[in-house]
């Protein structure tokens, strides 16, 4: 018997009613798997915005299997990301946060970055893109980055050890209607 079948056997026999939970499995998750591993950008991130100067950058983005939480049973994948300047090897940001998809087949990912802002991103998956956008954003009061207003962020596995990731967004200064381009960042697989 699997761990999540006894799960929601243990869950089950608690209830008066004898219903069993419908607990998240692995399955949806499965959709992702090309997006998993261990993806670096030594050279290849480029950062274009209106008020700060076109810049690359490099990135590291780990996307990995999550425990399951004995709580809710849902699964996840965890997500993190750190990049840092390439000229002046600076540390820039990070993000944490995870990705799951709903029992519609909705994605979701939540992140939370040392820039201030906490991000819940809804979106669809196809064959080898994952297309999210803002649904949500909170950031500290004292950020001094602009408020983001709309966000995309599209990744697209171009080869199986070369994946793409392209934001496109929208502050409470730029640009007035619509979104810009941001950042595109080029990854190849290393983990």
């Amino acid at each position: 018997m699997s761990s999540c079948n006894l799960l929601t056997l243990m869950l089950s026999s608690s209830f008066s009613s004898r219903q069993p939970l419908v607990l998240f499995n692995k399955e949806p998750l499965s959709g992702l798997n090309w997006l998993k591993g261990v993806w670096r950008a030594e050279y290849s991130g480029k950062v274009f915005w209106p008020t700060i100067p076109t810049m690359t950058f490099g990135e590291e983005l780990i996307i990995q299997e999550a425990p399951v939480s004995v709580a809710s049973g849902m699964r996840f994948l965890n997500f993190s990301a750190r990049a840092w300047s390439h000229t002046t090897l600076d540390h820039l940001h990070d993000e944490w946060g995870y990705i799951t998809v709903d029992p519609t087949g909705k994605v979701v990912l939540m992140t939370a970055g040392n820039n201030g802002f906490s991000t819940y991103e809804e979106g669809t998956l196809s064959k080898n893109t994952l297309k999210l956008r803002l649904a949500d954003i909170g950031r500290v009061s004292f950020s001094r980055d602009l408020p983001v207003k709309e966000l995309e962020r599209t990744f697209t596995l171009k080869k199986p050890n070369r994946l793409e990731q392209w934001q496109r967004m929208r502050t409470a200064t730029h640009p007035t209607e619509g979104l810009l381009d941001h950042a595109i960042v080029v990854y190849e697989k290393i983990g």
